[in-house]
Formats: structure tokens, sequence, C-alpha cells
């Protein structure tokens, strides 16, 4: 099935740069169920990578946020505005959780999102990472449904573009390679251009791909390892 690109990251972009989730009051309410139905859910949700919406995880630090399009999602927490996000994260969980609005072009999207390198100040500019030559990285979440079907996404500085976000399907917990990346990675999707060495990326991030139909989701980012 063809998958038509997303039109995305148009009007929120410059509030992810300037470090919006970053949090001293308030508490996230998101609520995501543990995926081994016994009772265990706050020790599966915990973060390996993440404080007060603040991801480190390798070369990688910046501020946490969540994004979608007019339309496209609703997203609890929602990080779209200038005052941050809503509600702000403040401990070890970053999580998203919301519906993904069935479309016929199949733009529905919900992202959850980090800047790779940002100073843990509020305001800070969010700068770039040059990819390396070898290694990748390996991304564990809880997905609620597990079946749900997500994306590890890499963006440039220019995320509106598609030749600048380079993407990958999830598999949860299994190694990626930087070389799996590519632009348009869905199937049908074209041009489908490798992530080169040396590109610089701005912001990694979980992405819930949109169905036809209104999709519910429910997604912590675990951790985050680096593979030489």
């Amino acid at each position: 099935m063809t998958v038509i690109s997303h039109r995305w990251l148009v009007a929120i972009l410059g509030v992810f740069a300037a470090g919006a989730c970053s949090s001293t009051t308030g508490k996230s309410n998101v609520t995501v169920g543990d995926d081994a139905g016994a009772g265990d859910a706050a020790p599966t949700r915990a973060s390996q990578v993440a404080v007060a919406g603040y991801v480190t995880a390798g070369p990688w630090s910046g501020y946490g946020f969540t994004a979608t399009d007019p339309g496209a999602a609703t997203i609890v927490p929602n990080c779209a505005g200038a005052a941050g996000c809503v509600p702000a994260y403040t401990d070890n969980q970053f999580c998203m959780s919301g519906t993904v609005t069935g479309r016929a072009d199949y733009t529905g999207f919900a992202m959850l999102g980090w800047n790779v390198n940002q100073a843990a100040t509020t305001g800070a500019t969010a700068d770039t990472w040059a990819v390396p030559a070898s290694g990748g990285i390996t991304v564990t979440v809880l997905d609620t449904p597990p079946s749900t079907a997500l994306r590890v996404q890499l963006q440039g500085t220019n995320p509106h573009d598609g030749a600048d976000r380079w993407c990958a399907a999830l598999v949860n917990g299994q190694p990626l390679a930087w070389s799996d990346f590519k632009t348009n990675c869905w199937a049908g999707g074209t041009p489908q251009n490798p992530l080169t060495p040396g590109t610089p990326i701005q912001q990694g991030s979980i992405l819930v791909p949109g169905l036809l139909t209104d999709l519910p989701f429910n997604v912590c980012l675990l951790d985050i390892q680096f593979q030489p």
C-alpha cells in the first residue's frame, strides 16, 4: 500500500528548538498501560534516558517534545505552545498518548521527539550532531497496543523538507544501523535516499504514522543505546 509523504513540522519547529518541554512545575498525567498487564506499569514506564523531559543518551542530549499537524492527531502532553508541554514533563517518564486521525492520504501522525545537541538550559539553542560512518542505535519503547507500527525518525535543520528527514521501522529493542534510515522509508515511498555519514542531525523521534482510520496510541521512550 502506497503511503503519501507527511506535511508536518511547519509551525512548531521553533518551539522545539527552544527547549519547550523543560519544566519545573506540574506532573505529567499521560496514561500508558504496562506491557505485562500485571500491575507493574510504573517500572515499565520509567525511561532510562529522560528526566523531566530532557533526554540524555550516548552523545545525544536535548529537550523532548511532542508534535503533529493541526487536525492530524490529538496528543497528551501537547507541546505545540510557547508555554511548553501541557501537562509538563517532570519525572523519568517520557510518554505520549492520544489518537492519530485517519485520513485518505495517510497524513495523520503523532511524534515523540527530542533535540540531540542542546544544553540543559531553558531557551538553549538546538545544535546538530554529525552521523558517524558506522554503528547505529537501538531504541526501546513501551508501545500500547504493541501491534501499533512505529518508526524512528531522524531530522536535520529543515524537517519541513522531505529530503532532510530519514526514517526506519522500529523493531523494539533491536539495532538499527545508520544506513537503515532513508527518506520516505515506507513501502512505496520515493525517493528513498539513505542517510549518509556526516549528515547533520538536529532531532530524533518516535513516529506513529497515520492510517485510513483513527489510531489510538500510547508510547513511552524507555531507552536508546548506541552501537559503535
